[in-house]
């Protein structure tokens, strides 16, 4: 690794613990949404997401499971909005501003989490 082209990114654009990542890029995976755990980067080798991912960083009035769990639910709804070739097909940055977002006060963001989180396992059972 070259430390001398990570010192030219500003620090807020390193990856931290919790972000939510979207594909902006790609056949199969456009629109697909993860999140980043440092537990991931054993490590600690600092990241820097390309220019075909999309990084949301929650601040603290705001729950970034509940975030992750709503894009979950647009996943399917992004992965149709891609324009370009066949090869290499791409959701605009704007995207993210047509998406209906609701937003409840972070308490009941909190409990909307803990119960899909319940429910999800069930889900998968029942597949």
């Amino acid at each position: 690794m070259d430390e001398t082209i990570l010192s030219k990114y500003p620090v807020d654009e390193f990856m931290v613990d919790g972000d939510i990542v979207i594909n902006f890029t790609g056949n199969g995976t456009l629109g697909r949404v993860g999140v980043y755990h440092d537990y991931d980067n054993p490590n600690n080798c600092p990241i820097v997401p390309d220019s075909h991912v999309t990084v949301i960083r929650c601040n603290r009035n705001v729950s970034g499971s509940f975030v992750f769990y709503v894009l979950k639910h647009y996943q399917p709804y992004m992965e149709k909005l891609g324009s370009g070739s066949t090869n290499q097909t791409e959701l605009s940055a704007g995207i993210l501003k047509t998406l209906l977002f609701p937003l409840p006060p972070l308490e009941e963001q909190k409990r909307i989490v803990a119960k899909i989180e319940e429910l999800l396992p069930l889900c998968e059972r029942l597949k």
